[in-house]
């Protein structure tokens, strides 16, 4: 059976509702990211589930040697017209070995993380991730603060664009977030989807990357890398250095 992921993401539909994450906000995000974080040009990073590569067109603008990687095929495709000599985008699956190797960076943004059926499918992502860095690289993972989320839920809502009508719904279900989005168009229903994301606490991310030969650096709540709480922070941002080969 395809991941829900899988579909979902490929569709015209998932990029016009979340359309207003734009170029101008990952410039924002990446700029703010790579002046807090001391990233130096000419280092290589890469970008994990890089949709249609707006934040890795950005990290190679910062000086960064950057590939994009991507699921969707479709996506990589349409993230390649920008590829340059700084840039370039492959198709890939976070649960599998990556191809790219000795990064010195690795980025996981917009909780590009969470989607899969067990934990162990989670340990074997982060640990590809980490398999990816040179010894002293850095993952960057950037995911929902789960708990703020869950506790101020909004259950139902509803988005129109010039494409569609989103009818929305969220829920926790065994310790996921679901959304469940019904399309319609001039008002004859078209398709439902699903998202569901694991609601990873602090504890359990940080788990996940100590067991994959990472030091856990400092944990984040906001893009300007500003301290994290649990119940105010609107990110969970986990910064993790690969520890030397013993």
């Amino acid at each position: 059976m395809t991941p829900w992921y899988a579909t979902w993401f490929n569709t015209p539909y998932y990029h016009d509702l979340y359309s207003h994450r734009d170029y101008y906000e990952a410039r924002l995000l990446i700029l703010t990211l790579c002046k807090a974080l001391n990233v130096e040009p000419g280092q290589r990073a890469l970008d994990i589930a890089c949709g249609r590569g707006r934040h890795a067109l950005v990290l190679a603008e910062s000086g960064l040697h950057t590939v994009g990687i991507d699921l969707s095929p479709e996506n990589i495709a349409i993230a390649s017209k920008m590829a340059h000599d700084q840039l370039s985008f492959q198709v890939g699956n976070m649960l599998e070995q990556l191809e790219v190797q000795g990064a010195h960076w690795v980025f996981n943004l917009f909780t590009s993380f969470g989607y899969f059926e067990d934990d162990a499918m989670h340990q074997q992502a982060i640990e590809n991730m980490a398999n990816a860095l040179l010894p002293g690289g850095k993952l960057v993972l950037d995911y929902m603060n789960a708990q703020k989320i869950a506790a101020k839920l909004v259950p139902k809502d509803q988005i129109k664009t010039n494409l569609a009508t989103y009818e929305i719904s969220r829920r926790v279900e065994d310790q996921t977030i679901v959304k469940t989005i019904k399309l319609s168009e001039d008002g004859c229903s078209i398709f439902n989807y699903e998202e569901r994301v694991r609601a990873f606490s602090k504890a359990e991310l940080c788990e996940f990357m100590e067991k994959a030969g990472l030091n856990v650096k400092s944990v984040h709540g906001d893009y300007e890398l500003g301290a994290f709480d649990p119940e105010y922070s609107d990110r969970l941002i986990i910064i993790a250095e690969k520890l030397p080969t013993p």
